[in-house]
Order: C-alpha cells, then sequence, then structure tokens
C-alpha cells in the first residue's frame, strides 16, 4: 500500500474545544470543563505513521489512499462487506489531537444515508477485529455523529440523544470535519465546530483505526488527517497499598498527588469511594453496591482531569466528579468492603523521547 501526495505542507490548527457537553439518554449533561485554546502544529497523519505501515483488520475492506486535486491525501474504504473492516494503525497511540474531514457517500448513493463508519481511538484487536472506543459517524435520521462508542464491548457510553445542535452538526453528502482529543482519561469530539461528546475512561491507550462498516455498499472518504501526539498516561500500582476489611473505619486509603489523573481497585463488599482535600474535608463521596452472586470483584474507577471526571462501575458511569481544589486523598469506606489492587493513573514524563516513571 501507498499514498502518495504532493503539495501538502504542514498546518497551523486552532482546536477550540470548551464547554462540550455529553450527553446520556439518562443524563444529558457533565460538568463543563475549562476553555482549551491551543495553537496545535499538527503533522500529516500518514507522516508520522507512513501508509505502508497500516493493515486491515476485520472483514476485507477495500482501502486506497490517494491524493486529491489540491495534494491532499484521501483515504477511501469501501465494501461491501459481511463485518465491520477497519484499516488498524501500526502502534498504540496514547494522548493526542486528530482533525481530519469524513464523507459518507458513493457515486450510487451521494448522501449515504444508509451508510456507517467511525474512527477507532484506543483500542484493542480482538478477535480477529477492532474493538473499542468509536468516534461514530452516523448519516441516518438517528444523528449521534460525534458520540462515543464501544465496539465490541459496552455499546453507547456518550450519545447525543439529547443534544439538538450536536445532532445537526453532520451534513448529509459533504465533507464533515471531525475533531477528536484523548488526554488522559478525557476525550472530546467536534464536528464541523460544534461541541458532541465527551467520555472520561480508564482505557488511556490504544490503536486507531478507520471504520468501513458490514452489510449493505458502504463507501468512507477520510481526507487530510492531520495529527498530534501529545504525550501518554499509564496505570502504576501504589507502592503502599493497604488491604483491610470491616466496620466504616477505611477499607483502603492513600495519599495523591496534584498529577495524578485517575485510581482505581478490585473492591468486594458494598461501600463508599471518598475523596478528601489537603485539610481533609471531603470533596465528593459516591457509593456503591455489594456485588452479591458475583463471581468476581467490581472494578472501581475513578478518573479526572481539570476538575471534571466520572467513577465507573466494571466500565459503566456510575457518577459524575467535579473538584472544586485537587483532592489530596482517596479512600474506600464501608461495611465488610474489601480493596485491592489499587493503582493510579498518572501522565508519564519524557527525557530525550524516552519514558520516565
Amino acid at each position: 500500500m501507498e499514498c502518495a501526495f504532493k503539495n501538502f505542507h504542514l498546518l497551523s490548527i486552532v482546536l477550540l474545544f470548551g464547554c462540550v457537553s455529553a450527553t446520556e439518554s439518562s443524563a444529558p449533561s457533565v460538568p463543563a470543563a475549562p476553555i482549551v485554546q491551543a495553537q496545535v502544529v499538527a503533522k500529516p497523519l500518514f507522516e508520522l505513521l507512513p501508509y505502508p505501515s497500516w493493515r486491515v483488520v476485520g472483514a476485507p475492506a477495500n482501502f486506497t489512499c490517494a491524493p486529491d486535486a489540491d495534494g491532499r491525501p484521501v483515504l477511501v474504504g469501501r465494501g461491501p462487506i459481511p463485518s465491520n473492516g477497519f484499516l488498524a494503525s501500526p502502534r498504540a497511540i496514547a494522548d493526542f489531537r486528530l482533525v481530519v474531514d469524513v464523507k459518507l457517500g458513493s457515486a450510487e448513493s451521494p448522501r449515504g444515508e444508509k451508510m456507517n463508519s467511525g474512527i477507532q481511538i484506543r483500542s484493542q484487536e480482538k478477535g480477529g477485529a477492532i474493538g473499542g472506543l468509536q468516534v461514530e459517524v452516523d448519516p441516518t435520521p438517528r444523528a449521534w455523529s460525534g458520540g462515543v462508542y464501544d465496539e465490541r464491548g459496552r455499546g453507547w457510553l456518550a450519545s447525543l440523544v439529547d443534544d439538538e445542535a450536536a445532532r445537526a452538526s453532520f451534513r448529509l453528502g459533504e465533507w464533515n470535519r471531525f475533531e477528536i482529543e484523548c488526554i488522559g482519561p478525557r476525550m472530546r469530539t467536534r464536528v464541523n465546530g460544534v461541541p458532541c461528546a465527551v467520555w472520561y475512561d480508564g482505557i488511556v491507550t490504544g490503536l486507531l483505526a478507520f471504520q468501513v462498516h458490514g452489510g449493505p455498499p458502504c463507501e468512507v472518504a477520510f481526507r487530510a488527517p492531520m495529527f498530534e501526539e501529545i504525550g501518554s498516561h499509564s496505570w502504576r500500582p501504589f507502592v503502599d497499598e493497604a488491604v483491610a476489611s470491616s466496620g466504616e473505619r477505611c477499607a483502603w486509603s492513600h495519599s495523591i498527588d496534584a498529577q495524578t489523573r485517575g485510581v482505581r481497585m478490585q473492591v468486594e463488599g458494598g461501600g463508599r469511594l471518598e475523596f478528601l482535600a489537603a485539610d481533609a474535608s471531603r470533596l465528593a463521596d459516591v457509593s456503591f453496591l455489594a456485588n452479591d452472586g458475583a463471581s468476581k470483584p467490581h472494578q472501581l474507577e475513578a478518573v479526572w482531569i481539570d476538575g471534571a471526571g466520572s467513577v465507573l462501575i466494571d466500565g459503566m458511569r456510575a457518577a459524575k466528579l467535579t473538584f472544586a481544589v485537587a483532592p489530596a486523598r482517596v479512600r474506600i469506606v464501608g461495611d465488610q468492603c474489601t480493596a485491592t489492587q489499587a493503582q493510579r493513573l498518572a501522565r508519564n514524563a519524557s527525557v530525550g523521547g524516552e519514558r520516565v516513571d
């Protein structure tokens, strides 16, 4: 595979991720994130990750990449294929910003109303296909383009069901600009400049992939993808983890610094997750129920950045988080509750391009 293009220069792209709303059928709003106005000097995606190193995963979709009349690279994926097919990146990617123009449609169906596609982010290869987080490209009357879906996993995480402005942002049969930002636990999307979704998750790295949906004939084009890789976060064990149980005393407690952007652990029994400020005042707390009859403990995750985030139990959002100040301690309390395998999420520093944990 080759992707030859000419006269395509580096662009200076201004990404304006402001108060992006995340919507679900049961919770249409999220805490507003501070406005970030970062002038990003991005580079062509297929220069940073050369096109010949990408590979087709899943059903054998036909992918081609060639320059348009203005020298901009255009990746085109075509079906029909029996199930979803993907063009997957050669390696995992952590924190990044991606800007790409997307258009669904073919000569036979120029508006592409019955087609579907998506951009996989922080995904994994699963059973010969790609699974994981996906930014939806949806031309149907449902109009959830820019929403966040978990392919071969949890299903819809951040739909646009209650966000009319976001649902109206995608234009049938035209080029649509998708902006995707993933930093630490937070994913934010915009379509044609309109904020669409924000989702907080414990998955902080994985493959990037372009999808051709299986079923009816599908043709999707991705024009001039511009990309910036901006570091990484990782989970690491707490060194001096404490495990205890019984009573309303702590089952687990640990101090955290301002660089911490998440904690996760395995919990058994009902209890309460608490966040404390430096003066020991309570910033937030979330109760969780005992996993009666479950064959394994629940995974409890709390992730945040810029004062906002989510608590997830077994990957599903249980509560939203908003912090007035950075938490200094996190603890688990509860009657006969145990907490094990505790980890913290933090950004990886780098020196000379090498990660320093």
